[in-house]
């Protein structure tokens, strides 16, 4: 009697351990969805002067319990824009006027009015691939422009 006992359990155990698993994944995803819903706007998308990368801003709003998120990556040329914040250059919100512009191939300007700064790189590696070395030197420079040299985020 035991023993047919044991595989309704063993299989009772694992549905119980995949529904732990798998429900509260569902029921965040609908939450983002239909809560949350992520809704990314390209502002921004200028080509460096040597023609291989696009530096390409996006606003990210995620409604109304949310401010909007503004956010550059640098891509190779007609690419979309990153999501990963780890490979986005730029990621600030409260942001007045931003604007991108290139001073030179590999050099990017940031400059802003007002911006509540949460990530910045200064350098970007657009081609860079785990384990190939020669990826890594294509290099772009970024640099932030305040439109005021005095220019302080917590004095209006």
């Amino acid at each position: 009697m035991r023993f047919r006992l044991a595989p309704s359990v063993f299989v009772s155990f694992i549905a119980g351990m995949a529904v732990a698993i798998v429900v509260p994944r569902l029921v965040e995803a609908g939450a983002k969805r239909l809560i949350f819903p992520d809704q990314y706007t390209e502002i921004a998308r200028i080509t460096s002067p040597d023609g291989a990368v696009d530096a390409v801003m996006e606003e990210a709003d995620c409604g109304a319990p949310c401010s909007s998120v503004y956010s550059v990556s640098i891509v190779h040329r007609g690419d979309l824009a990153l999501r990963d914040p780890v490979e986005q250059v730029f990621i600030a919100d409260d942001v007045v006027n931003a604007r991108i512009r290139w001073q030179e191939p590999f050099l990017l300007s940031i400059s802003y009015d007002k911006a509540l700064i949460h990530s910045f790189h200064n350098v970007g590696y657009p081609f860079a691939k785990a384990g190939n070395v020669d990826s890594w030197k294509y290099m772009v420079e970024i640099r932030l422009a305040p439109s005021s040299t005095r220019f302080s985020y917590l004095k209006p």
